[in-house]
């Protein structure tokens, strides 16, 4: 996982929990548009065999833009991470799409 802010990839190439807090905002780009998302949970997933540990993330987007589940690349103050998504919910207030690193 590249993380730009630093410029280096971190040393197990691979994003952290601690990477992410919730009520931040990224941008991804798709369809020529720059689309906000905010990182509305950040869940440990106990009993994951991944080095660090596992979590999941929701995102949440606007209710105007379906994006198909694809890897985008997120960026944010915490620095840009590849980020495959899938959909997984829709309301009257937005879209939600969820990543597991596990």
């Amino acid at each position: 996982m590249l993380n730009r802010s630093s410029g280096q990839i971190e040393a197990n190439g691979m994003a952290s929990v601690s990477d992410f807090e919730q009520g931040q905002t990224f941008t991804i780009e798709a369809g020529g548009q720059k689309i906000p998302l905010e990182l509305s949970a950040v869940k440990p997933i106990a009993a994951s065999p991944r080095p660090g540990g596992g979590f999941s993330l929701l995102f949440k987007g606007p209710r105007d833009i379906a994006l198909p589940q694809a890897t985008y690349l997120f960026t944010g103050e915490s620095g840009s991470h590849e980020i495959f998504i899938v959909p997984v919910a829709a309301d009257a207030t937005g879209r939600l799409y969820e990543a597991v690193f596990n």
